[in-house]
């Protein structure tokens, strides 16, 4: 007989680190609405949707002060960690 176990984990993260988990989940939602609006924008447009290597060239961009294509500026996105952004943009 087969017996099937599951575990229970809870993160207990203190003050500092929760403002910070949230800052980045703030910075890959702020990345993935711009590339949809992005994407949105060449397809109105006629053009070929970007794909995984091009919006992370763009991302690179971004993060190094960069205009989205929105006209905005965030000089805060460079303070998020890379990957996030990467695995937000290659899900988006």
């Amino acid at each position: 007989m087969r017996r099937l176990q599951a575990f229970k984990f809870e993160l207990r993260a203190d003050g500092r680190q929760e403002r910070r988990m949230r800052r980045f989940a703030g910075a890959c939602r702020f990345v993935f609405n711009e590339a949809l609006a992005l994407q949105k924008r060449r397809q109105e447009q006629g053009e070929k949707r970007l794909g995984y290597a091009g919006l992370c060239k763009l991302l690179t961009g971004w993060r190094n002060g960069s205009p989205f294509p929105s006209g905005r500026v965030a000089a805060w996105l460079a303070d998020a960690p890379v990957h996030p952004l990467q695995q937000t943009v290659w899900h988006g």
